[in-house]
């Protein structure tokens, strides 16, 4: 379901946005609702400091649950795209999204373009937007949330000619909470631990130069959501669930395939460096109990994400400095050997070495086991 476009195209009118989907095939794989195509109706905002109210497709009123599915990516004028986005402008008609775009001057698709110079307005006008369709769903009641943060471009799907992604996709967030989800989404693109040819800073550049954060600012402020949050891997728990109930050392997930592994220690980590290094590289792993040995192999191999029953230290202030994300139930000083008599073996050689590259040349020499 979405409603007709404010700016030329081939959405901008019912017959052109219904030809449009027909030539993509989404009627082959889904019901599809032009929510403005018999008109439009008002719902009203609480925030009425720019518009007075959220111009929507009058077919909106046939639903009782929504679930706004979004491609959270850059935008040329809001600076990025989310579910605050998604629930504003997606959900308005025509007239909607011109009112917003405007901040409340006009409903005129025609004049639109004369009156966007009020930037802050517009994102304010956003979220105040998307909390009067948050609020029609029963105070969000009847409203699930996610963003699906791949493919990320500095431009928006609705761009004729969008750049490519200068960055690596992140995956799939969802929640209750639209600030929070948005929120999480912008701080994994800032935080993201960009290298050369999989870099963050154009997606960035956007989204500060749109001042895009001030829609999730103003989201809050007048209580949309919070921008607090908590991170929860589901696929990382299911991973180490699988992991703890088959007596498994290693899982590694990588485009969609997960590979058992049972060896100890560290050798099915050092066998895949050797023999299939790209299995490593963007991975998902779960793991047993790690080391600093073992964080130093998995850094090295490139994975994305950990997640482990037990982690010492060293280990987690590696990943920490590698900007990878590691989710661990237990943290300890040290990882013991055996007999629970002292440290770990390997991780003892690693004790005074402070690099990932000197660690690694350091396993390699070490006595393979019979």
């Amino acid at each position: 379901m979405e409603c007709n476009t404010a700016y030329q195209g081939k959405r901008n009118t019912t017959e052109e946005h219904w030809q449009t989907i027909k030539e993509h095939g989404f009627l082959d794989i889904a019901k599809v609702d032009i929510m403005d195509e018999e008109g439009d109706m008002t719902i009203p905002v609480q925030d009425t400091t720019w518009i007075k109210y959220d111009r929507v497709g009058t077919h909106l009123a046939n639903y009782d649950f929504l679930i706004n599915l979004a491609h959270f990516k850059g935008h040329a004028m809001g600076g990025f795209g989310g579910v605050i986005k998604n629930m504003s402008i997606g959900v308005a008609s025509s007239a909607g999204k011109a009112y917003i775009h405007t901040a409340g001057v006009t409903e005129n698709v025609n004049d639109l373009w004369s009156h966007i110079h009020n930037q802050d307005g517009f994102l304010e006008s956003m979220a105040a937007a998307a909390q009067g369709v948050h609020n029609y769903f029963g105070n969000g009641q009847r409203v699930l949330y996610i963003n699906v943060v791949n493919n990320l471009s500095v431009d928006c799907d609705c761009d004729a000619h969008p750049a490519d992604p200068e960055m690596s996709d992140i995956g799939i967030l969802a929640s209750l909470d639209p600030v929070a989800l948005d929120q999480a989404c912008v701080d994994l693109v800032f935080n993201y631990p960009s290298k050369e040819g999989d870099n963050s800073a154009a997606l960035i550049e956007r989204i500060n130069s749109r001042h895009g954060i001030h829609t999730i600012e103003h989201a809050e402020k007048i209580g949309l959501g919070k921008r607090e949050y908590k991170l929860v891997n589901i696929d990382g728990e299911q991973m180490l669930n699988t992991l703890n109930k088959n007596h498994l050392s290693l899982l590694v997930r990588n485009k969609g395939i997960t590979t058992q592994h049972t060896n100890r220690g560290v050798l099915d980590l050092v066998q895949l460096i050797d023999s299939q290094p790209d299995r490593l590289k963007g991975a998902i792993v779960a793991d047993k109990l790690i080391g600093k040995a073992a964080a130093a192999l998995m850094i090295a191999g490139g994975v994305k994400e950990v997640h482990t029953n037990l982690i010492c230290t060293p280990a987690k202030q590696l990943f920490e400095q590698a900007g990878i994300p590691v989710f661990a139930k237990e943290e300890v000083e040290q990882i013991l050997n055996r007999d629970r008599t002292g440290q770990c073996p390997i991780d003892a050689q690693l004790n005074n070495i402070e690099s990932v590259e000197q660690c690694v040349e350091i396993l390699r020499n070490l006595p393979k086991p019979n």
